[in-house]
């Protein structure tokens, strides 16, 4: 097309600079038209037809796209190819980039098709996928220097073992964090929407996000936590996911009875009874669950101050702000029931703690 172009250019004006660079022009103007109309077309069919479909996959692939820039990639493309004759070496570059950005597109659409679905909290791929985009650029920056050098990409790939074992040292971290990214999603330690806890970070909250190096947590106050994967692998952590789904949780309480007060009534103490009234009233409260370890016994005191008498149960509360009422409204009537068995809470004295 544009050798018929240049031709008719020669005959109308001659074979001078002035018409090359007409014909430049001319070219330039071209791709950009064609470029345009083929963005406008894109943005055409992801407004109105997938953006409108009442099919939820069809919405998301638009919504993805746009929010990725994939049309305007696409449209980019288009006009480098169609630059070729004029720039051939920057038509090598702007079109690998272009599709470098659009196969990225395209993997970022993969993913939030998969998120729409129960099983990408399961099982995230996030840091599969973003392994796979990084492979995509590498690949990419080969082919692009390879042309750009006139060398046989094969060559360049024999040097990247070397280049790779500098990687491996330099990026020693974020390659941890990376086996460990796979690690948590490959062996399920917990997924979107769990509630964890690193006790010795003193964060716990919601999993937000499972990403390649990293994981993000909401705590109760709303701030995000953002903790490097390889955490996970050397710190203890707690998953109360499953006591969450199942509707459970454990109560405890540690109550210090002062040795005084206890008397005999009849065969048993008065620490005896209260206990086994305890034990009657936590199994007749409606959210009691039954079949798991219910006591109520007392314990060495370490300290030598008072009985310690431990009290845990499980009960069918899973929301936590619920839970937290249940405790405290629980373990104050346990505790002011103490009096009506003759009992006293156990108060350290300060020439105690001075000792």
């Amino acid at each position: 097309m544009y050798e018929m172009l240049d031709q008719w250019l020669i005959e109308q004006f001659g074979d001078t600079i002035s018409t090359s660079l007409m014909s430049a022009l001319i070219q330039l103007l071209i791709a950009l038209v064609f470029a345009g109309l083929v963005y406008i077309f894109l943005r055409v069919i992801n407004k109105f037809m997938l953006g409108r479909s009442r099919f939820e996959n069809m919405k998301i692939i638009a919504k993805t796209a746009k929010e990725k820039n994939t049309i305007s990639s696409t449209a980019c493309f288009f006009f480098f190819v169609l630059l070729n004759n004029l720039l051939p070496t920057i038509t090598q570059i702007g079109c690998n980039i272009s599709l470098m950005f659009l196969a990225c597109g395209i993997i970022d659409i993969i993913n939030a098709l998969y998120q729409a679905k129960d099983i990408s909290k399961r099982r995230p791929i996030k840091g599969i996928l973003s392994v796979v985009k990084v492979a995509v650029c590498i690949l990419f920056g080969i082919i692009l220097i390879s042309s750009l050098l006139k060398q046989n990409p094969v060559v360049l790939i024999s040097g990247v073992g070397a280049f790779t074992a500098v990687l491996s040292i330099v990026f020693k971290d974020a390659l941890s964090g990376l086996v460990a990214g796979i690690q948590i999603t490959s062996e399920h330690m917990f997924e979107i929407g769990d509630w964890i806890s690193v006790p010795s970070l003193g964060v716990e909250g919601e999993v937000k996000d499972i990403a390649l190096i990293s994981v993000k947590i909401q705590g109760f106050d709303n701030i995000m936590h953002t903790l490097p994967a390889s955490t996970f692998m050397a710190t203890s952590s707690k998953n109360w996911h499953k006591t969450i789904r199942n509707k459970m949780r454990q109560v405890k309480y540690l109550i210090t009875v002062d040795p005084d007060t206890v008397t005999m009534d009849g065969e048993q103490t008065n620490l005896t009874l209260w206990r086994h009234s305890v034990i009657d009233k936590i199994k007749a409260d409606p959210h009691y669950k039954a079949g798991f370890a219910t006591q109520c016994r007392t314990q060495g005191s370490s300290s030598g101050y008072g009985i310690p008498v431990e009290v845990f149960f499980t009960v069918d509360i899973a929301d936590y702000d619920e839970y937290c009422e249940f405790t405290s409204a629980f373990g104050s009537d346990i505790t002011a029931s103490l009096k009506d068995f003759g009992l006293k809470h156990y108060k350290v004295t300060s020439s105690q703690t001075e000792n």
